[in-house]
């Protein structure tokens, strides 16, 4: 009796890994706190000491800055701002030691603050409508996406090439396209599947080369709320998220090594393979369950 009971225990075990797969755990928490009342997290970026944040009130017209020292995971400082548009996305140059924040939304704006005081410096036009921006230290450019198309500025925020590196990123009408983050020749593309647009919350990460192709994705739980964008500090990514659970979470974790290889399924054939998964791990779990139920009867009228 004991061993077919370790034998189906060991199948569900593999079903389980089976089902999952496609996802990265979280299960550090390095940052938590109860959401400011219509306030949401919006953009973020890290520099060498410090994880710098934007709230965003929900009609623009306000912020919070916050910063946390990411050795301890404190709060450091916390700055009540004026408008800072829409926040969709921060980035930092160690060159320059300033935090550029995106006012998004279909804004050409740029606002810079200094990295160590985290004073406002000055606002910068970039020309464009852009809603996600990277600075590239290996090619000293700022790497910036408009709705679906990605556009190379050089270190004065002037066009690099009127030729976009890429084009035709996620035209699905359910997506919340929301920041990027440059890490090691690669870029991590924060999407999230916006549940009022009839997406499932799912949440996923695509990583680019700076070619523009697009290498490989990666999924969070789609329980845990809507992602926000990417960071890295010390070969760690560093995930934010506005929780379902009325919290602001920050998650760190090693990051997946990014392999090329064959184009993967588009996002919805990616979820229905995923909820067939499940389907049919229910059925089998049921026929495990029913199995060893028949066993135990046929052993007990011996």
């Amino acid at each position: 009796m004991k061993k077919y009971i370790i034998f189906f225990f060991s199948i569900f075990l593999l079903l389980l890994n089976i089902t999952y797969a496609y996802e990265i755990d979280l299960n550090n928490e390095i940052i938590s706190f109860d959401k400011i009342e219509n306030f949401n997290l919006q953009g973020f970026t890290t520099t060498d000491k410090y994880l710098f944040l934007v709230l965003v009130e929900r009609d623009d017209k306000s912020s919070i800055i916050m910063i946390y020292n990411l050795d301890d995971y404190k709060l450091v400082k916390t700055i009540f701002y004026s408008s800072l548009g829409h926040a969709n996305d921060v980035t930092y140059n160690r060159k320059t030691d300033k935090i550029y924040v995106l006012r998004g939304n279909g804004s050409s704006l740029v606002d810079v603050f200094n990295g160590e005081s985290f004073q406002y410096e000055e606002t910068i036009d970039v020309k464009l409508p852009i809603r996600s921006i990277t600075y590239v230290d290996t090619k000293d450019e700022y790497y910036v996406r408009t709705v679906a198309t990605g556009f190379r500025l050089d270190n004065k925020f002037k066009l690099a090439s009127k030729i976009p590196f890429v084009i035709g990123m996620n035209f699905n009408n359910d997506i919340g396209r929301q920041g990027w983050q440059y890490y090691n020749g690669y870029i991590y593309y924060a999407n999230w599947s916006w549940v009022r647009l009839g997406g499932d919350g799912s949440n996923i990460i695509y990583i680019y080369n700076l070619e523009g192709k697009e290498m490989d994705y990666l999924h969070t739980s789609r329980d845990i709320g809507e992602i926000e964008g990417i960071s890295f500090y010390k070969d760690k990514m560093i995930l934010g998220f506005n929780g379902y659970d009325n919290k602001v979470k920050f998650y760190i974790r090693d990051i997946p090594p990014v392999l090329e290889k064959e184009k993967k399924e588009k996002i919805n054939n990616d979820k229905e393979e995923i909820k067939n998964y499940n389907i049919l791990n229910y059925i089998v779990l049921i026929f495990l369950v029913v199995s060893l139920c028949l066993i135990v009867k046929k052993k007990m009228c011996k």
